[in-house]
This record gives C-alpha cells, sequence and structure tokens, in this order.
C-alpha cells in the first residue's frame, strides 16, 4: 500500500535501521539469561551488517527474496508475529510513499480496499503536514512545546462497499532528527513570531527550508478501527449543521449508519406523528427522504399492535429480521406487506422521544433479511440519543427562525430602534431578578422628521368588484348548465325551483350588481346547491362537475375563478413593491439609521422617521434627511418602471400610482403597547396623520382630476420651502433621466380640517435602464451636480 505523500516537506528522508540495531544489541546484552536468544540476537545483528541495503528498490523486493526474509526477521522484533492477525501496523515514515512489512490484517484490509488503494488523510492538506514537521523539528531539537495533536482518519471500504473508519497512529522511536547545512537555527523571538502565526505558511517555509533537516531511521504506522466512533461522531457532526433551507443529508446518513452497522446499502426513513410539525417537517426535510411505516395511497400508517405496544407505549425498538417469514402471521400481515412492497426484508423501528413526547419512528431498513435484527439491534443505545437531541435542536432552532420572521414581518421593532426595546427589557429584567415593581416606561422618539410614500394600484377596488361580478356570472352559469343535464322523467320540482332561482340571480347581476347581492348568492349556493351537488353527484356529467368544482376553494366553499386571478397579480405586484423598499433600505440605513416600516394594501405605503434621538450615537445632520428624501423619490420611481415592465403580460391591465407626503416640522413617535406599533405622539402631531389618511383620494382645487396619476408621482408639501427644495431633487432626476421633463405644479382642494397644502406632479420614464441607478453615491452625485 502506498499512501499519498506530500510533495513539500522540510525533511531530508534517510530510511536506516541503525536505531533498531542498537536496540537488539540491548536486548542481546541482556538476554533476560537465555543463551540461545543472545547467539540468536548476535546471529541477526551480524547478518544485518553485512546484508542489509537501505535503498527504496531494495526496500520494494519481491517477497520470498532473501533480503525480505532478512527485513522481516529484522522487524519480529517490534512485529511480534502472534498479533499479525489482530494488529493493522505496517512501516512507513510518515505520509511518506512507501510502506512495508504488513501485519496479515492490514494486508487483508489493503486487498478488500481494492488492492491499488491510495489512502489519503482526511481533512489533512499540504500546509498542515508542513507546520506539522515544524512542530515536531522544535519539540526535539529546540525544546519547545508545541501540541499540535489531533487525530488523523483514514476511510476504506471494506469487500461488501462499506466505508471503514482508521484512526492513524505513528511511532517515532526509531527515528534520528539532525539539522542540515541549510536548516535555520531559531532564537527564542522567531519561535514566537511563528507561535502567533500559524496561517503564515511562507513564514513557515523561511525558517524551514524544504528537505533542511533529516530524518533518519523509519516509523511505525498503526491503524485502529473506529469506524463505530467515528460513524457516530459524523452523524452528529452532520446534524449540528442542521440548518433551515439545507440540502437533504439522506444519502449520508444512509452510508454512516451502513458502517456502524457493517452491513452495506442499508436505507433510513422517518415517519412524523402529531406534535411539533414544524420541526417534524425540518428534520425529515434535512435527513431522510421517505417513510417505510406509511402506505402512501391511504395516507396513513401501517403499523402492527405489538410494534405499536413495543414503540408508543413501552417506548422500546421493534424489530423484524425476516419480513417475509412474518407476512405468514395475522398480527404483522398487514404491515410487513406494506413493507415488502418497499423491498424491505428486514427491519428496526425506534421511537424518537424529546422532552415533549414521541415525535416520530426511525427506520432503517435492508433489502436481505436477517441483516437487522434484535442483537444488532442494542446499537440504538448509542444512536437514538443523537437523534432526540437533533429533533430538540432542530426545534429550537426553527422556533428561534419563526421568532425571526415574526419580528420581521409582523412586528414594527425595525433594527434601527431595537437598541431601544433591548435596553428596556434589560431594565425590566435586572429589577425584576431583585423582586421590584418595574413599570415599563414608554418607548418614544421626540423630535424626529417623518417620511411617508405609497404606491398604489390605480381602481383597485372597481376591478375587484368586476372580478367578482365574473366569478358570479360563470359560477351561475356552470350551474345552470349542470342543472339542465339533469333527468328529467318525473319533473323533479326541487331542481326546477333551483334552475329558476339560479336564472334570476343570474340576470340581477347583469343588469343591477350590488355587494350585498354576492353575500346572498354565495350563501344559496353554499347551502343549498353544494350539498346537492355533492350527496347526488352520480346524477350530473362528471367532468362538468369535476371542471366547477375545480374553481371552488376547498376551505371556503366559495367559487375562486377570477378573484384568484386578481388576488395573485395584487399579491405579486406588492411583493414586488416591498422587494425593491427592502433592498433599497438597506443601502439607506448605512448612510444614516431611521426608523422604516412598510404596510401592503391594495399596494404598499411606508413611513420613516429619522433624527438623532433614533441614532444617538451618531451626529444628526439635515443633510441626512435631504438624502432620504431623494433617495424615497429614486426608489418610487424605480416602482414605477419596475411595475410597467413587469405587468405587461399580466391578465389583467392595472396602472400604478404613486404618492410623497413632505410634512413641515419634526414631530415625536411612540410605541403603542396594545396595538404593538408605532403611531405620532401628541394630539398637535395628530394632522400628519389625519393629511396621510386623506390625500390619497384628494383632487386638485377647482377640477375633478385626482391628484395622484398612472405613471407619475404626486408629491404634497404643507410648505413652499419644502417645494423649493424637492424641485432641485427632481431637477436632477431628469437630468439623469429618471423622470420626465415636465413638471407640473397645483394647488389641492380642502380637505375637512386642512387647507393649504400644494402640490408637484412628474412623470416617470418608464423606459430608464435601472442598471445605472447609484444609490450609495446618489446624495453626493447630488451635491457635486449642484455646486459644480
Amino acid at each position: 500500500m502506498r499512501l499519498k505523500a506530500f510533495e513539500l516537506t522540510p525533511f531530508h528522508i534517510e530510511f536506516s535501521f541503525d536505531k533498531l540495531k542498537e536496540e537488539l544489541k540491548k536486548i542481546s546484552t541482556a538476554a533476560y539469561g537465555n543463551p540461545y536468544k543472545k547467539a540468536y540476537y548476535e546471529d541477526l545483528l551480524a547478518r544485518a551488517d553485512q546484508q542489509l541495503i537501505v535503498d527504496e528498490q531494495a526496500l520494494n523486493t519481491p517477497e520470498g527474496s532473501t533480503y525480505e526474509s532478512l527485513v522481516k526477521e529484522l522487524f519480529d522484533v517490534i512485529f511480534p508475529a502472534a498479533l499479525s492477525d489482530n494488529e493493522i501496523k505496517a512501516v512507513s515514515m510518515p505520509f511518506q510513499n512507501i510502506m512495508f512489512n504488513h501485519t496479515k490484517r492490514f494486508k487483508k484490509i489493503i486487498v478488500d480496499a481494492g488492492g491499488t488503494y491510495t489512502g489519503e488523510i482526511r481533512n489533512f492538506n499540504q500546509n498542515e503536514y508542513y507546520i506539522a514537521c515544524c512542530c515536531i523539528i522544535m519539540n526535539f531539537y529546540f525544546q519547545t512545546n508545541f501540541d499540535l495533536t489531533q487525530p488523523l482518519f483514514i476511510d476504506l471500504p471494506d469487500k461488501r462497499g462499506i466505508t471503514r473508519y482508521y484512526r492513524v497512529l505513528y511511532n517515532a522511536d526509531f527515528v534520528e532528527l539532525s539539522p542540515r547545512e541549510n536548516a535555520v537555527m531559531l532564537t527564542k523571538e522567531d519561535i514566537e513570531l511563528l507561535q502567533d502565526n500559524y496561517d503564515d505558511f511562507e513564514m513557515w517555509q523561511r525558517y524551514f527550508p524544504q528537505k533542511s533537516w533529516n530524518l533518519k531511521g523509519f516509523g511505525l504506522l498503526s491503524l485502529v478501527d473506529v469506524t463505530f466512533e467515528n460513524a457516530l461522531s459524523l452523524l452528529k457532526e452532520s446534524f449540528l449543521k442542521t440548518e433551515l433551507q439545507r440540502k437533504p443529508l439522506g444519502d449520508f446518513v444512509n452510508q454512516l449508519f451502513s458502517s456502524i452497522f457493517k452491513l452495506p446499502n442499508l436505507k433510513i426513513g422517518l415517519t412524523v406523528l402529531q406534535g411539533d410539525k414544524t420541526a417534524q417537517s425540518e428534520l425529515k426535510n434535512v435527513m431522510i427522504v421517505n417513510s417505510y411505516l406509511l402506505n402512501e395511497e391511504q395516507s396513513q400508517i401501517v403499523i402492527s399492535a405489538q410494534a405499536y405496544r413495543q414503540l408508543m407505549i413501552q417506548q422500546k425498538y421493534f424489530s423484524i429480521s425476516d419480513v417475509e417469514a412474518e407476512i405468514h402471521k395475522d398480527e404483522h400481515r398487514e404491515m410487513c406487506e406494506n413493507l415488502a412492497k418497499k423491498g424491505v426484508r428486514s427491519c428496526l423501528f425506534s421511537p424518537i422521544i424529546t422532552s415533549t413526547g414521541i415525535e416520530g419512528i426511525l427506520e432503517i431498513v435492508s433489502s436481505n433479511p436477517r441483516d437487522l435484527h434484535s442483537v444488532n439491534a442494542q446499537k440504538l443505545n448509542e444512536l437514538m440519543p443523537i437523534i432526540s437531541e437533533t429533533m430538540e435542536r432542530v426545534r429550537s432552532d426553527a422556533l428561534n427562525h419563526i421568532e425571526a420572521i415574526i419580528q420581521r414581518e409582523y412586528t414594527t421593532i425595525h433594527p434601527s430602534v431595537y437598541w431601544k426595546f433591548l435596553e428596556e427589557a434589560q431594565k425590566n429584567y435586572i429589577d425584576s431578578v431583585t423582586d421590584k415593581n418595574y413599570i415599563l416606561t414608554p418607548i418614544a422618539f421626540p423630535d424626529v422628521f417623518p417620511l411617508y410614500g405609497e404606491i398604489d394600484i390605480k381602481g383597485s377596488s372597481q376591478l375587484r368588484n368586476e372580478a367578482i361580478q365574473k366569478d358570479l356570472k360563470a359560477q351561475l352559469e356552470q350551474l345552470l348548465d349542470l342543472l339542465k343535464d339533469y333527468p328529467t322523467e318525473g319533473k323533479n320540482i326541487l331542481f326546477e325551483k333551483h334552475q329558476l332561482k339560479l336564472q334570476a340571480y343570474h340576470k340581477q347581476v347583469n343588469k343591477h350588481f350590488y355587494s350585498g347581492l354576492e353575500q346572498r348568492i354565495q350563501n344559496y349556493i353554499r347551502e343549498e346547491i353544494h350539498p346537492l351537488l355533492r350527496k347526488e353527484s352520480y346524477l350530473f356529467v362528471t367532468e362538468k362537475l369535476n371542471i366547477y368544482f375545480g374553481y371552488v376553494d376547498y376551505e371556503l366553499d366559495v367559487y375562486y375563478r377570477y378573484r384568484k386571478v386578481f388576488d395573485k397579480q395584487i399579491g405579486r405586484i406588492n411583493k414586488s413593491y416591498s422587494d425593491i423598499l427592502d433592498l433599497r433600505q438597506k443601502e439607506a440605513q448605512v448612510v444614516y439609521p431611521h426608523y422604516y416600516e412598510r404596510f401592503k394594501t391594495d399596494g404598499v405605503e411606508h413611513n420613516m422617521y429619522i433624527g438623532d434621538s433614533i441614532c444617538p450615537d451618531r451626529a444628526f445632520d439635515i443633510t441626512y434627511l435631504q438624502n432620504l428624501r431623494l433617495w424615497q423619490l429614486q426608489v418610487m420611481a424605480e416602482q414605477m418602471c419596475v411595475h410597467y415592465r413587469n405587468n405587461i403580460q399580466d391578465k389583467i391591465p392595472m396602472d400604478a400610482t404613486s404618492l410623497i407626503f413632505v410634512y413641515d416640522a419634526s414631530l415625536s413617535i411612540q410605541f403603542r403597547m396594545d396595538e404593538k406599533r408605532f403611531d405620532i405622539d401628541g394630539s398637535y402631531n395628530t394632522r400628519y396623520e389625519i393629511i396621510k389618511k386623506r390625500l390619497d383620494k384628494a383632487m386638485i382645487k377647482n377640477s375633478e382630476e385626482r391628484i395622484v396619476q398612472p405613471k407619475s408621482i404626486a408629491i404634497v408639501f404643507a410648505s413652499h420651502a419644502d417645494r423649493d427644495e424637492y424641485m432641485a431633487y427632481i431637477k436632477y432626476l431628469q437630468h439623469l433621466g429618471v423622470l420626465q421633463a415636465s413638471t407640473q405644479a397645483f394647488d389641492v382642494e380642502d380637505l375637512q380640517g386642512v387647507s393649504g397644502l400644494i402640490g408637484l406632479r412628474v412623470l416617470v420614464q418608464l423606459d430608464y435602464n435601472l442598471e445605472r441607478l447609484d444609490y450609495p453615491q446618489l446624495m453626493v452625485n447630488f451635491l457635486r451636480n449642484q455646486y459644480l
């Protein structure tokens, strides 16, 4: 067997038997009072001095030669023949190509592995080998104490293809170390420098040039079979790495279980039971591919009464050594027939027990009878704690991820203000430990500047009503078509009544549709028509019936055809809006942290608040507010461009409108504990919220035209100073080509309790190349455009 050798090494290798001969001299001198032994060792030493020539060619001479006999005789001193069938040993210098004088068991392992197998130490590369050799030199020659002790492993297949794991051990008792001409003599400072720079491979090579140290003698290589222990370790390591959305471990786990049970081609399955569905689903997805106890056709677990008692009540393993034999027993017949269909001939089942009870059943199966039985089932004692611990950890990880999703998607604790909540929670926790009645302090941020924007689908309510009306028409027409095929023999008065009522509803939908009509029709169909169709389905044309119910939502029992198209389209559009906002927000937060929240309706609206109370660690300047205002304007232009490009192929044409409201003063926001969200604080500041709620339906003063129009952005101001500021932003984006050249100024009609609002409206250049948008340098480029 030739192990993989590393090309770079600080050692000049010289095989020598000098230290072994010295050991033989000591033995022959002592000989423990046995003159025959003494004479034998003296003769062996004499022959070795005369005949033993150490070079690679001699070491590789065929077995049976005089030289090979002498070498074996010499090594019998340290390789007891009685242990040759048990020990896995050979002579080799560390990590070098040449190995010889293998024990019988070592030779058998090599043959089973394919004879020409090149062993490679797992997770051990050239740099690690080189530095390990340098540390050996420092420890032996410079009297340092560099501890690089780590387990080294070789993976070898046996004759059945099962991977066996062996730990590699080296014995250097018969090795001498000495410097060569190009060796560097290290100082204390050199050693300390190397000690602090393990990853600087070039430095190690400078202090230990290649082949600068003599390594004379030979080493002893021993392998220890650690398949069971190592497979368990790899299993733990694999499960520790499990994360959501990770690749399945199925094949790798199958290989590990084959190694543990010393059986080829074992398969692992998992049957999940009632409990934490999230954790069960995650464990199944990351580890196993299917269940062997589950009958997919009937969607139920097939298990015998005895197996159920042992697994679920006694909480012990259950084994079947020969599935074919158990099929003939009434008690196990159904379960064994299900297993046999899946190619299972022997199996082991074990309950997965966690702190919440039995989460599932681990299945180990083989296609060979008698492979698995009650004897090797004892290995489950070591395996099941790992599986159970993994289930517990997966549940914990899943819950953490779910909490993170809730935090991100459903609450308003934005990262920019999280520090404030953390600070308050820490105060509460510390005081609760000392038994104080601590009252949570309201979390508020005074003197912040608000920014508000929304992008909406124009006429979305009308589009939804049209979809509802289409659904009702189509549903009534399909039902009338179904009922007309009903057999007319005997003139069933009930069916005639339903036909007449459906026809009347159909006329009403066409002539005078109103919101209450939809509910009346749905109640009638759900309570009278659907039960009739399901109960007497044999009376109707099956194909028509299947087509009709294909459009009926299973849970709500409502016809959901055109509304489904509408809802899906709205959902996709809103996701697109939100994705753009969220992505661009990450860049804006880097400039200056600020509070951000968004809401989905038939469009997406967002609120932002910026000020030094939100980020007290950084000095606030009005330039940061200006940057955010310019950022918001460009983002909303980008949303508009993306909307019209993505909406080209949609079934329902949808126009988009955008609105920005610019408030002329700072205000305070406070976290409302009951509503779990931030809101404007103070009665004066409520004016801001009132304006926001009424603006999207507002008209231009003295006209019937809404301020928001398709393909454009409307910006409403409470003061002329803010309008002048935004005119500069608009001109800059027009210069870039993001916005079209014309800008329309207007006055907003008086709203209830609000008057004097003014606005600007500008069309977006929908064919602008969005790849040219520069967010990180947005404000810098704007300022250069203004001042240079």
